[in-house]
């Protein structure tokens, strides 16, 4: 497989009405979701779900975790998305129709959430935060949003700790390099901690954990940013054709490992 085909660049999520294919970019994310149920897991545990009324998921996408939340509530209780992107909102909605869920999907801003003060018992986002200019401001509004005592988490990779066993170190290093630095916010995994305290959180939980990933899942990961630099003759042709063909070999999936650190964070907002 060529890096051609993998044409879904994740750094493009921010604005993916206006920049990109939403159909690829929709099932990017499905083939994220699948790698990260482990980190999931993780955080809708630190959530308390069970004895939530009401909970909102910043940034929903195509609405998988709000039906998740919504089945983990008690009966009554009300599980809400926001997404700015008009595509993701109607894929969620879709979805949901389909599945019968009693929840609700809507635009938002996650820099400037469409709630009142205090209205959600529990609050989370999920590989966000990496991709905002200013992810400070958007904890603050996960947690202007949360009610006293309420639950507020949040789940993202940290792309500096990105790891992958190929034999050519100095392609690799590049490569991975130029595929974090494509983000807004890299390292976002490791100063989730820093900034949940900052934004005033009590309590802060922090669980790390690594994931691995499929060569086609990794080869979709970092084909745009191994593209860009084989267009901009940092690497040769032949440094290219040799690290992508290491990459692709279909007899060397057995012995494929590539993967990541993911960061599960979450707090509680204070009473007083």
């Amino acid at each position: 497989m060529s890096p051609e085909h993998s044409v879904a660049d994740a750094s493009h999520f921010a604005a993916v009405d206006q920049r990109s294919d939403p159909a690829a970019m929709i099932a990017m994310l499905d083939r994220l979701k699948l790698l990260l149920r482990g980190p999931k897991d993780s955080l809708l545990e630190r959530l308390s779900l069970e004895h939530a009324r009401t909970a909102i998921d910043v940034g929903c996408g195509a609405g998988g975790d709000v039906v998740e939340m919504a089945g983990r509530m008690p009966p009554g209780g009300k599980a809400v998305g926001v997404d700015a992107s008009e595509a993701m909102i109607a894929e969620a909605r879709r979805r949901a129709a389909g599945l019968g869920a009693d929840v609700l999907f809507r635009l938002g801003d996650a820099l400037d959430l469409p709630y009142p003060d205090g209205v959600f018992d529990v609050c989370r986002a999920e590989t966000v935060l990496q991709h905002l200019a200013d992810p400070l401001l958007a904890i603050r509004e996960m947690v202007r949003v949360t009610r006293p005592g309420g639950r507020v988490g949040a789940l993202e990779m940290d792309l500096g700790t990105v790891l992958l066993d190929h034999p050519d170190r100095a392609v690799t290093q590049a490569v991975l390099s130029a595929s974090a630095d494509s983000m807004a916010q890299p390292w976002m995994g490791r100063q989730l901690p820093r900034l949940f305290r900052e934004a005033g959180l009590t309590g802060v939980s922090v669980d790390p954990i690594v994931i691995l990933s499929g060569p086609e899942n990794f080869r979709a990961q970092v084909g745009p940013a191994f593209t860009r630099l084989r267009e901009e003759h940092v690497l040769t042709a032949e440094q290219a054709r040799d690290w992508w063909s290491g990459l692709s070999q279909p007899e060397n999936a057995d012995g494929f490992l590539g993967g990541a650190t993911v960061f599960v964070v979450a707090g509680t907002r204070p009473t007083a």
